[in-house]
């Protein structure tokens, strides 16, 4: 019992004793992306722009049908973005996360090394790419006739939540993977189906009101409402939805690093 109560402080205060590491492989993840490419990390803002510009040719242009007659193809890409980088943010670590031990074995089977922090820097890694993908947003809504509101400072605390829900899933993901290796084949159709149920492309206001609570059940529906709050709105995001948020957040964190830690023992076995 003394074990089970001391788990989240001892958790947490390992993490925190590691976090040079941390900050290390996540920098590693970050940049391990772009190695190689003539242009480096400069890709970082090169993509998001990119996709920037295909939502508003595509969504803001041609589907003129799903969007009001006021508002501008721009106006419209920006507000589909600012949805959108939350949904970013969870796939690009999570999506990872079931292969993340099984392609790196040598830290289990060959080395004595905290592996717990490798999920820790694929989710910081996503999150970095995130803060690029707010500044693009925000540069996108200086430029744009869209007003900007001082609650657009306000996303660290709206994506605090997914930070933690991003971690715990990877840690459960990365766990199950190694035992079960059809689990990285189901992931990414999963976050496929995911991405339509978030309320990304279309408000929640914009489906029956009877179907709305149940949607909102979705975390990710949540963030997506949030985000257009705080970056298109300038509105505070809802603090129902964000302590909902939280409380899967805690949850996810807490309960996936336990599964992590139950399972580890036998990683060296099953790889």
């Amino acid at each position: 019992m003394k074990y089970t109560i001391l788990f989240p402080l001892r958790m947490v205060c390992g993490l925190w004793a590691k976090r040079e590491l941390i900050v290390h492989f996540t920098w590693r993840e970050f940049v391990g992306k772009y190695r190689g490419a003539h242009l480096g990390l400069a890709l970082s803002f090169v993509s998001p722009l990119f996709l920037l510009g295909i939502y508003t040719v595509v969504f803001g242009s041609l589907y003129r049908s799903s969007r009001t007659d006021t508002e501008g193809a721009g106006s419209f890409a920006i507000t589909l973005f600012s949805a959108l980088i939350f949904y970013n943010f969870m796939s690009d670590g999570v999506g990872q996360a079931s292969k993340l031990l099984v392609e790196n074995p040598n830290y289990i089977t060959k080395v004595v090394f905290p592996v717990e922090i490798l999920p820790v820097s694929l989710v910081g890694s996503s999150f970095l790419h995130f803060c690029v993908n707010v500044l693009i947003l925000i540069g996108g809504i200086l430029v744009s006739p869209m007003p900007w509101h001082w609650t657009l400072l306000l996303f660290p605390l709206v994506v605090f939540p997914l930070f933690l829900i991003s971690l715990g899933v990877s840690w459960f993901l990365a766990a199950v993977g190694v035992y079960f290796r059809d689990v990285a084949v189901f992931v990414p159709p999963l976050l496929m189906a995911l991405l339509f149920m978030s309320a990304i492309f279309y408000p929640v206001s914009s489906i029956p009101e009877a179907f709305q609570p149940w949607l909102l059940l979705n975390p990710l529906a949540c963030f997506s409402e949030m985000g257009r709050e705080i970056f298109t709105k300038g509105e505070m995001p809802s603090m129902g939805m964000w302590g909902y948020c939280l409380g899967i957040g805690i949850f996810c964190f807490f309960g996936g690093y336990a599964v992590f830690h139950r399972l580890k023992r036998g990683f060296s076995d099953a790889l």
